[in-house]
Parts: C-alpha cells; structure tokens; sequence
C-alpha cells in the first residue's frame, strides 16, 4: 500500500515508509538513506531525460525503490554490503516492485555506458569517516576514498551531453567540470547537474 500511494501522490513521512525494513535500519535511516521528499525532487530531474538510473552506493534501496514509483524510469542501485541488498530485495519482492534492481557490486565494476542519469548520496564517505556508520564492515582509507571518487568523476566525464547527475550531501569530488550546475533545493545540500 505504501508503494501505491507514493505513485498516487499521497504525502507519506520517512517514519512511515521506513517501516518496510527492519528496526535497526529505520534507526539509521535519516541519517544515511535518502528522505521520500528529496528521493521525489532528485527522481524527478533525473527521469526526465533518461529511463536508466544508476544510484551509486545504494544502500538498503530506498531512492531506487521511490523514484520506480514515482516515475517512468528503471533504477539500478549498486551496493557493495550483501546485507543491505538482501534488505533491499526483499522489499522490493515483498511488494512486487517493477523496474529498480538492487546489485551487490563494487562501482567499479559498473558500466556507466548504460545509463544517461545519476544519483550520489555522499557514498564514500564511509571510506574516511568511521563516526555514525552504517557498521564497521567499510575499511577506512583516504586512498580508496580518492580511487573511487576519481573513478566515478573519471567515468562521468565520459558521458555524452546531457547526462544528468544529482548530488546529495557532497564534498564534489566525484564531480567533473565538464557539469555544470542547474539549480539546488534542501537548503543547497541537493545539487542538479548536466553535462555540458
């Protein structure tokens, strides 16, 4: 039911929809999953000129999981915790959801080439900060923060004109100049790009 009243434009908090996973993630939940209004805004943008979407660091799924209902686009989450995936998935079995896979993967072994629009919620943050995290299954290293970083910015840069990418609570840089910025909202901290 949750599912179908987001697709019908009905108000739904974060406390309601986090119910669909377990206690300790609704726990975690503000502070490292992306809110139902923001996962609405960045869906929105990003779904107008692509009908694939890749979230970068996915977590339990929750912005893929929004942005199939909310628009016409496919989302592809890419997560590197199987844990999280499988809470991801079950969700997404549970209440039959279309177009949004969660995969176990490392970013680096993900084609960007398929797809036209991004979404990054500050995800290798984890890589040198251990405060708040998710669990302590992340190595904390400033070197595979600025490997994966640079892969990501490197792969971006690579995208034809008019690719889209959303930035969510970002230091920017994964981020390559050849985007330009279209406009924020959430006080500044969500930032809407294109490709020049």
């Amino acid at each position: 039911m949750i599912f179908k009243n987001l697709a019908a434009n009905q108000d739904i908090s974060d406390q309601e929809f986090d119910k669909v996973y377990p206690d300790y993630i609704q726990n975690i939940s503000s502070l490292h999953f992306t809110s139902v209004q923001v996962a609405k805004e960045a869906s929105h943008y990003l779904a107008e000129k692509s009908s694939d979407v890749l979230d970068i660091g996915a977590g339990v799924g929750k912005f893929c999981m929004i942005g199939s209902v909310w628009t016409q686009s496919r989302y592809v989450g890419v997560e590197q915790r199987s844990s999280l995936c499988d809470i991801a998935n079950n969700v997404i079995s549970r209440y039959s959801l279309n177009d949004v896979d969660i995969i176990n993967s490392n970013i680096t072994d993900i084609p960007f080439r398929d797809f036209r629009a991004f979404y990054f919620f500050n995800t290798f943050l984890e890589n040198i900060c251990t405060e708040d995290a998710i669990d302590q299954s992340m190595p904390v290293s400033m070197e595979l923060y600025r490997k994966y970083s640079n892969f990501v910015r490197d792969q971006l840069d690579q995208m034809p004109r008019g690719t889209r990418l959303v930035t969510y609570h970002s230091y920017l840089r994964e981020l390559p100049e050849s985007y330009v910025l279209k406009h924020t909202s959430s006080n500044a901290h969500l930032k809407y790009w294109e490709r020049r």
